[in-house]
């Protein structure tokens, strides 16, 4: 069944612009133009010819040739879908997913969607194993191509809680070493128990061969649950493995307005995570350093201790511990001045929590900072006391804790009501000095588990460092403290994003005075006070004493689209052109390291970030740039094709860190944001066979990714719906027909 319809119009450009073309193009190119049978009705990154994508990763012999048939096919591209827009806007649907629309009462007018096959190509070298270049892969068919997916490993599902709500953070993990996609095909994945404090193992994205992952919450793994994981982890991985069946692949690309512009949620940060990939690489770091003023006497700096933020969009509070213990370990137990915060690697880019939706303490409302620590959210585990003396209260455990701030230890239950997210649930209420609930803890919660945001990113830095500081080796699992040995600050905690300059030099560009210190002190003429002040005016050393590294890249791009993290795909997003040459767009490594870039710009904001990524699509794309106020897709105001969307997938499946990109996908039904598909299409052909990204707002339901059809053939797959009939849309319903669609793919 055909889906396509070209036009008369179209067929005489497609033939005037082959007739053009041809004779400049060598027999090896045209051979594999034919053996890809995809019309050439859409633009030219729907054929995924192997002479586009040479084009735009291969160094030409011909460089006159290359640029006068890019030219050639774009404007025959272009011409195409002028003549063919009148039939091929409102191309057929596949029957189920028209069936799916009509049931969930949803126009066909307020959906858009592109499904197209895609084919790797002769230049396409995998990250872990060089490709043969000998093999004449152009004269096979295209059924016979090796599919990229195919190659994938599918990871265990996790026995921590996948991410069902807008609040579920990404797990803590520990660096661990990279593994090839042969490796850990290969490698027996080996069942992990938690530990106490709530740690829990095992694979958490292909690139991982083993990982330790820390969650606040506790979390319990029995070995019949292993054993049924492990089942089910077998079970999908035969799927994967299985031979192409005797289904035939979709022969022609399926687009329904697919140039219409849409509000495409979470599923824009596709964008910048390729965006990233693409010109840091999989293993670029961030470093977060620590500097001091004046000089160390014994274990006492007298001076202030400056930690400088990078934009680490995962510098959670176990990490923050380890970043302390290495400025311990550097012999520095007492600061006899401040420690000085330095964010002003991003500027301006505070926004009002409250801003989208009226939920502040939400964490996919969390603002960016340039020293972001643990996504500025507190966890809160409430556990009911068995005693019987104290029931009907529950006792409150909070990580991490701030300093000079009271956090309620035990929490009243009421035996009614629904648990839900912490706002609707408990209604917290940060004041100034302390946090308060206006509703008691549900009984139904039976421990809740809830994360609440706190509106201030750099006040929730500076209060979590003092504590973690103030308390560092401490404290035991129970309460016992080994008095006298706690490292001690003088001074206070100041976070600036602001660089001034003094008489007296650079400062790493922060200017302390006596007016910024005395705000938080009543003894404007305390003699200590100015004996610090004194020491402080002493240049910090030009080299960090401790340069934290972050997780890498293809570890931070896993945990924004499994876990759909906005703030961190913030941070990513703002992260560009700090490293990235705004003119080349061209990232630089530093000595031999693939992991440290030189820093190209002293501060980012909004203007540039966005700015980088529009000038990337514009020099490596074809369909005109996706409108942008953000890198997570939280807007209303930002707006994509389904075109959009699937030009920038097929881009990426010819990219040597295709498969680093695809695994930081959610696998359908079994992990991610699509790991529910399961339940919505229990026999749906593509659990395990889809690397999906999801996007949800209200009046909004989406998503993007990769199929592995039945057939063998691999598509790319772009849905957005939009309600725009002023009446809501049933998210529900809508994920449905997504699914439905993803599942028709699936059987091709």
């Amino acid at each position: 069944m055909s889906f396509i319809k070209v036009t008369d119009a179209a067929n005489i450009v497609k033939a005037k612009t082959s007739n053009t073309i041809k004779p400049m193009l060598a027999d090896k190119a045209v051979r594999a133009d034919k053996a890809v049978k995809v019309p050439n009705l859409q633009p030219s990154y729907f054929v995924n010819s192997p002479s586009y994508f040479a084009n735009k990763h291969q160094p030409s012999s011909n460089q006159g040739i290359k640029k006068t048939t890019s030219a050639i096919t774009k404007i025959a591209a272009t011409l195409s879908l002028i003549f063919a827009t009148s039939i091929t806007a409102y191309a057929q649907l596949p029957p189920p997913v028209e069936h799916a629309l009509s049931k969930a009462n949803i126009s066909t007018d307020d959906i858009s969607l592109v499904v197209v096959p895609v084919f790797q190509t002769q230049h396409v070298h995998s990250e872990n194993q060089q490709h043969n270049s000998s093999q004449p892969s152009n004269s096979q068919s295209s059924n016979s191509q090796p599919s990229r997916l195919a190659k994938l490993v599918v990871p265990r599902p996790s026995s921590l809680a996948q991410p069902d709500s807008a609040d579920a953070l990404p797990p803590e993990q520990a660096p661990t070493l990279n593994t090839s996609a042969s490796a850990a095909h290969s490698a027996t994945i080996s069942t992990s128990t938690s530990s106490a404090n709530g740690g829990s193992g095992g694979d958490s994205s292909i690139a991982i061969n083993k990982s330790t992952a820390t969650n606040t919450a506790s979390v319990t793994t029995t070995s019949t649950q292993d054993q049924y994981l492990q089942k089910n982890q077998e079970k999908t991985q035969a799927k994967i493995q299985t031979k192409p069946t005797n289904n035939e692949p979709l022969q022609h690309p399926i687009r329904h307005l697919a140039n219409v512009s849409r509000t495409p949620a979470s599923t824009m940060k596709l964008i910048p995570t390729f965006v990233a990939l693409d010109l840091l690489g999989a293993d670029f770091t961030w470093f977060t350093k620590v500097y001091h003023t004046g000089f160390i006497f014994g274990n006492t700096l007298y001076g202030d201790l400056i930690i400088q933020g990078s934009g680490d969009p995962k510098l959670t509070h176990q990490r923050l511990a380890m970043l302390l213990q290495q400025v311990e370990d550097y012999g520095i137990h007492h600061i006899n001045g401040n420690i000085i915060l330095d964010s002003s690697v991003f500027q301006g880019v505070t926004k009002d929590p409250a801003a989208f939706d009226n939920d502040p303490l939400r964490p996919y409302n969390a603002s960016p900072d340039g020293l972001l620590v643990n996504f500025s959210t507190v966890y809160l585990a409430a556990l009911p006391l068995l005693n019987e003396a104290q029931q009907g209260l529950a006792k409150a455990y909070y990580q991490p804790m701030l300093a000079d701030y009271e956090l309620p230890d035990i929490l009243p239950i009421r035996y009614s009501g629904h648990c839900s997210t912490a706002l609707s649930t408990l209604t917290p209420r940060w004041m100034p000095d302390k946090l308060t609930f206006n509703q008691a803890l549900p009984d139904t919660c039976n421990g809740g588990n809830f994360f609440i945001a706190y509106p201030d990113a750099k006040d929730f830095a500076a209060r979590v460092i003092k504590y973690q500081w103030l308390n560092l080796g401490n404290s035991l699992t129970g309460n016992i403290k080994f008095l006298g040995l706690s490292n001690t600050l003088t001074g206070t905690v100041i976070n600036t994003e602001s660089p001034h300059k003094t008489k007296y030099g650079t400062y790493l560009g922060t200017r302390i005075t006596s007016n910024v210190i005395n705000k938080n002190h009543e003894d404007k003429n305390d003699a200590k006070l100015s004996a610090r002040q004194h020491f402080s005016l002493i240049p910090a050393v030009p080299l960090p004493f401790v340069s934290f590294p972050s997780l890498p890249l293809s570890q931070q791009i896993h945990d924004i689209n499994h876990y759909s993290n906005n703030v961190m795909t913030e941070q990513l997003t703002l992260t560009l052109p700090l490293f990235v040459n705004a003119s080349t767009l061209e990232a630089s490594n530093y000595v031999d390291s693939k992991a440290i870039k030189t820093q190209q710009d002293t501060y980012s904001n909004y203007t540039k970030a966005l700015a980088t990524i529009n000038h990337w699509w514009q020099k490596k794309l074809q369909t005109p740039a996706p409108v942008m106020t953000n890198g997570s897709g939280l807007c209303r105001d930002c707006f994509v094709t389904a075109d959009n969307l699937a030009e920038l997938l097929s881009f990426a499946y010819q990219h040597p860190s295709f498969e680093t990109y695809a695994n930081s996908l959610g696998i359908a039904g079994i992990s991610g944001t699509i790991a529910e598909h399961a339940k919505r299409l229990p026999n749906s052909k593509a659990i395990g066979q889809a690397w999906i990204k999801t996007g949800t707002l209200n009046n909004v339901t989406s998503m993007a990714g990769y199929v592995h059809g039945q057939s063998g053939q691999d598509y790319v797959i772009v849905g957005i719906i939009n309600s725009n009939r002023g009446q809501p849309l049933n998210t529900y319903e809508a994920r449905y027909v997504l699914d439905t669609l993803l599942d028709w793919t699936a059987q091709h």
